[in-house]
């Protein structure tokens, strides 16, 4: 199966390296044009009708996200490209939209492919993440959104109606306000690294806790209750760190 791309990057030297690791890695991907603005994307994008944009995220005149704005809904799937911009790439983790980091890896280069032919026939799928992506950019939107996608359905969810996270192998448990458990194929570290910028907090081996939710925390036993009624214990290592966290999350 041939996967025509697009690549959209206003550094040539990037486009570039990203072309011939295409090329040289993903032997079903056909680059049909490259673009070096938000402008000349567009129109490759409806000249070529592309299966796949890697779409650079900075760029002078606009970035990355204005491209898909001006399509509704989004014919074609999306790699974001980036070097930097944390707020940016936060909010890309919590959509679960895939991306890539430069100076690019064939590693997960190639993973990205493999991830991409999986879901070459989902068409709703990207659409609910740009959405999704959309809401969590805006600053002024406090409560933001996390995708949990599993073999079977694909969850959007507040996160601040994540009451923790708890390990399962190289699964991880997200358990909510209601009490439904969603398991996803991600560790614990990942969403320690997606979640602890939004007041999580990793209290154990096993155990991510938002700390919203905590109501009680029993020193002598090491044991924080949280609003659910729930009884999660803190590691002793992690103790500290956990009372640091809390006191300064109050």
């Amino acid at each position: 199966m041939s996967i025509k791309a697009l690549i959209v990057d206003d550094e040539e030297n990037s486009r570039k390296a990203l072309l011939n690791m295409l090329q040289y890695y993903c032997k079903d991907i056909e680059v049909i044009g490259q673009a070096e603005n938000i402008s000349s994307a567009f129109e490759m994008v409806n000249e070529h009708n592309p299966d796949v944009v890697f779409l650079d995220i900075q760029m002078p005149g606009g970035n990355g996200f204005e491209l898909l704005k001006k399509f509704k809904p989004i014919p074609f799937k999306v790699i974001f490209v980036t070097a930097f911009d944390h707020f940016a790439l936060r909010a890309i983790k919590l959509s679960a939209v895939d991306y890539l980091l430069k100076p690019l890896s064939p590693k997960e280069l190639i993973r990205s492919i493999d991830k991409l032919e999986k879901q070459m026939d989902d068409e709703d799928l990207l659409n609910k993440q740009i959405e999704t992506l959309e809401d969590n950019l805006q600053p002024d939107k406090p409560v933001k959104k996390i995708i949990l996608n599993t073999s079977t359905a694909m969850h959007v969810i507040k996160i601040n109606e994540v009451i923790r996270c708890e390990a399962d192998e190289n699964y991880t448990r997200v358990i909510q306000e209601d009490g439904k458990a969603v398991l996803v194929a991600k560790t614990l570290k990942e969403f320690d690294e997606m979640l602890s910028p939004f007041g999580f907090c990793r209290i154990h081996q096993s155990h991510l806790i938002n700390l919203s939710h905590v109501i009680t925390f029993e020193k002598s036993v090491g044991l924080v209750i949280l609003s659910t009624k729930e009884r999660v214990p803190v590691s002793s290592r992690r103790k500290e760190f956990f009372l640091s966290a809390l006191q300064h999350h109050v």
